[in-house]
């Protein structure tokens, strides 16, 4: 029988999200994911827009997950599908915002799409799930290793879904679903631009690279296989190292 998992935050080549789809398409898992095009190209990634081919994944159809309606059009789009037992929630809202420049819509767009959402899809697996077990991660940020005050609203949007992940694994235990958040560190997914920066973060790491998409697909192939059964309710660092 084939694991089906959805997996979000999958919308251009080079991010996270498209590594996760590869790499667990080709481990033998049903995939299903969903992102935002539209989000990458606000942000200005240069592969915005773009789609990578795959086999054994289909793609559901974009939505903005920092709105009401967004979130309910993808929903009721997993209605429409077989239940997973897998889940990775790997979709964020990340902006720069420094104080002085808060307002009640920036900081509720990181909330909604970090914090509700996640939520709300933990919900829709938990009513629907029909296997006999199951594993969902979600992404966290390092927030507690140090800080980001340039960035206070995305970090404590991360926050909270580091605590929902151990408080969600408590309630899901109960039916054999696991539950972890990962913080995977600085990953080289194309949002440095300045090369000055990029090689000042690179000389942090133990191995003086960056980590990648796909050092973060190898952790959660782990932590969704039978060898990371023993493994739920934890925020785990997986940082090659970094050194704030």
């Amino acid at each position: 029988m084939y694991k089906r998992i959805l997996i979000t935050g999958v919308s251009r080549p080079g991010g996270i999200g498209s590594e996760l789809a590869r790499k667990f398409a080709e481990s033998g898992y049903v995939v299903y994911t969903h992102g935002s095009a539209e989000y990458d190209e606000a942000i200005g990634y240069s592969d915005a827009g773009k789609k990578r081919s795959m086999e054994k994944v289909t793609r559901l159809e974009d939505s903005d997950l920092s709105t009401k309606e967004g979130v309910e059009k993808l929903l009721a789009e997993l209605s429409n599908h077989e239940p997973f037992s897998h889940m990775i929630l790997c979709h964020a809202h990340s902006t720069e915002c420094e104080m002085e420049d808060w307002t009640f819509e920036e900081i509720n767009s990181h909330l909604m799409t970090n914090v509700t959402s996640s939520m709300l899809l933990i919900q829709a697996f938990r009513k629907n799930f029909e296997d006999t077990a199951g594993c969902i991660t979600l992404f966290t940020s390092g927030q507690e290793l140090g800080p980001m005050t340039n960035e206070i609203p995305y970090a404590v949007s991360k926050a909270a879904v580091a605590n929902l992940a151990v408080q969600a694994s408590h309630i899901l235990g109960i039916m054999d679903i696991r539950v972890n958040a990962v913080n995977p560190g600085p990953t080289d997914t194309g949002y440095i631009k300045d090369p000055e920066l990029y090689h000042e973060i690179e000389s942090r790491f133990n191995a003086k690279r960056w980590g990648t998409p796909s050092d973060v697909a190898n952790l959660l192939l782990f932590l969704h296989s039978r060898e990371g059964a023993w493994i739920t309710g934890q925020v785990i660092n997986s940082e090659g190292g970094f050194r704030r």
